[in-house]
C-alpha cells in the first residue's frame, strides 16, 4: 500500500511513544534485543526516507492519520524481521557452500612431508631457473607471485608485450620440464596423471614462482601465504542505512550509515580497512589468524572481542578515529609515533592528529548508534550536526560561528528534527527552515 505524506508523518510523530512496544515485538520476533533495536531503527529510517520523497499535502486536503499508529508500526517491524530472517537464511546457505568448497579443495598449507618435498623440488629447479635470462626470471616472479599484469611488466622492463609473453612461456616450460625430471615422468603420460600429491606440489611451485636458490624459493612461498587473499569483500552503506554482514569464520561486521569497509582474509591474518564512517565488529577468536582493523593511521589488533571503530571529522578539519571496546581486549597502535596500548571492556581511545585521549564509558555505550542513539562529549555543534546528517532525510547545516559552539549530551537518532529545533533552549542559536526542507542553525541575533 502506498502511504500518503500525512499518514507517514503521523506515523513518525507517534514513533517515539510506540518505541518501547516496538522493541518488545521485534525482540520476540528475532530473539535478540540488539537485532531488535536495529530493526526498529531501520523502521524509522524507512518511514523518514519515504516521507522525504513525498510531496507536501495539497491545500485543503484532510490529513490522513492512522487509528492505531503503534499497531501499524508493529506490523511493519514484524515484516522487516521476517525479511531479515530470510536474508540470514540465504547468507547461511551461501556460507555453508563456501565452507564445503574450502573443505573439498586441496589445502595450500604444506605439512612436514610436503615441506621436505618442496625443498627437494627447489633444488631440482635451481639449475633450470639459473639458465634463464635475468629479464625472464624478473617477469616470471612479477607475474606469478606479485600478480602484475603483462602490460605493466612490459612497461616497467621497457620491452614489448610479445617479449614478456615469450619470456613467461619459456620460464613456464623450464619449470614443467624440471618438475617432470624430478618426478621421473614424461609429459602427458599415465605416471603424470597418477602423480597425485607431487602433481599438486608442482602446481604450488608454479604459483609460488620460484627464484634461484632453495632459500629464496622458500621465502617466496612464505610471501605467497602472507599476501594471497583467500576471501575478500567490499561493503558500503548509504544515508540512513545500517548493514550487518557475516564473515566466513563466524565473525560479523555492522556498518553504520554512510560507511565503507574492505575485508580480506589471508592464511595467517584477517584484515579490515575502514575507509569512512563507523563499524562494530563481533570477532570470532582464532589465535592463528589475528583480526586487524586499519582506520587511517590507527591499527587495532584482536583475537576475539566486540568493539567499535569510527572515522569522523574532528576540529580544524582533521579526522578523528575513535575505538570503543564492549568486551574482550584490543591492542591499539595510534601511528605517527604514538604509544601502543591495550584496551578492555568499557575503555576507549580517540586519536586526532598527534593527540591521543583515553576514554571510559559503560561497555554498552560502545557504538551507541547501534541502539539508535548518539553521544557527544566535548564536541562542537558542527560535529554533532555532521554526525546526525548520516541518518536525517533532510539537510543539516550550521553557520561557521554556530558550528564552533561546544556541545555535550545524547540524542535519539529518530528524534533528530525535534532535537535540532530544541537547540535554542540550550544554546544561543536560532533554527531556520530551508526551502528544501533542511534546517540551518545560526547564531541568535
Amino acid at each position: 500500500m502506498e502511504l500518503s505524506a500525512s499518514f507517514t508523518r503521523a506515523l513518525l510523530s507517534g514513533f517515539d511513544r510506540a518505541y518501547a512496544d516496538l522493541l518488545r515485538v521485534a525482540t520476540r520476533s528475532t530473539g535478540s534485543r540488539e537485532e531488535a533495536g536495529d530493526l526498529v531503527h531501520d523502521t524509522w529510517l524507512r518511514l523518514a526516507e519515504h516521507a522525504r520523497g513525498l510531496p507536501a499535502e495539497r491545500h485543503g486536503e484532510a490529513p490522513q492519520a492512522p487509528r492505531d499508529a503503534a499497531a501499524y508500526l508493529a506490523v511493519m517491524a514484524q515484516h522487516m524481521a521476517l525479511d531479515a530472517q530470510r536474508r540470514r537464511q540465504r547468507h547461511g546457505r551461501y556460507l555453508d557452500a563456501a565452507v564445503l568448497h574450502e573443505q573439498l579443495a586441496p589445502s595450500h598449507a604444506p605439512d612436514a612431508a610436503d615441506s621436505v618435498m618442496y625443498r627437494q623440488a627447489l633444488a631440482a629447479l635451481e639449475a633450470a631457473l639459473a639458465g634463464l635470462p635475468a629479464r625472464g626470471r624478473a617477469a616470471f616472479v612479477a607475474h606469478r607471485v606479485h600478480g602484475e599484469r603483462q602490460p605493466e611488466i612490459a612497461a616497467r622492463l621497457g620491452v614489448s608485450l610479445n617479449t614478456v609473453e615469450r619470456d613467461l612461456i619459456q620460464a613456464q616450460a623450464c619449470i614443467e620440464d624440471a618438475l617432470h625430471r624430478w618426478r621421473g615422468t614424461r609429459p602427458g603420460s599415465a605416471d603424470t596423471r597418477r602423480a597425485g600429491r607431487r602433481r599438486s606440489l608442482g602446481a604450488l611451485l608454479g604459483l609460488a614462482g620460484m627464484g634461484v636458490g632453495g632459500s629464496v624459493g622458500w621465502r617466496q612461498w612464505q610471501l605467497y601465504r602472507d599476501t594471497h587473499v583467500q576471501w575478500q569483500a567490499h561493503w558500503s552503506s548509504t544515508r540512513g542505512q545500517l548493514a550487518r554482514h557475516g564473515l566466513p569464520d563466524g565473525s560479523s561486521v555492522l556498518l553504520d550509515a554512510q560507511s565503507s569497509a574492505e575485508v580480506r582474509y589471508f592464511a595467517v591474518r584477517r584484515a579490515v580497512t575502514l575507509a569512512r564512517g563507523a563499524a562494530f565488529f563481533d570477532v570470532a577468536r582464532d589465535p592463528g589468524r589475528p583480526f586487524t582493523v586499519q582506520a587511517r593511521g590507527v591499527r587495532v589488533t584482536v583475537l576475539g572481542t566486540r568493539f567499535g571503530v569510527e572515522v569522523a571529522a574532528g576540529a580544524d578539519g582533521r579526522e578523528r578515529v575513535t575505538v570503543q571496546v564492549e568486551s574482550g581486549r584490543v591492542r591499539v597502535e595510534p601511528g605517527a609515533g604514538g604509544q601502543a596500548c591495550e584496551l578492555g571492556a568499557g575503555q576507549g581511545l580517540q586519536v586526532e592528529g598527534a593527540t591521543v585521549t583515553q576514554t571510559q564509558a559503560p561497555p554498552g555505550d560502545a557504538a551507541l548508534w547501534r541502539h539508535g542513539e548518539l553521544a557527544f562529549a566535548g564536541s562542537t555543534l558542527g560535529e554533532a550536526l555532521q554526525r546526525l546528517s548520516r541518518y536525517a532525510p533532510f539537510t543539516l547545516a550550521a553557520t561557521p560561528e554556530a558550528a564552533r559552539l561546544p556541545l555535550s549530551g545524547r540524542v535519539r537518532i529518530a528524534q533528530a528534527r525535534a532535537w535540532v529545533r530544541a537547540l535554542p533552549r540550550a544554546l544561543p542559536v536560532q533554527v531556520r527552515q530551508q526551502a528544501d526542507g533542511g534546517l540551518l542553525v545560526a547564531m541568535a541575533r
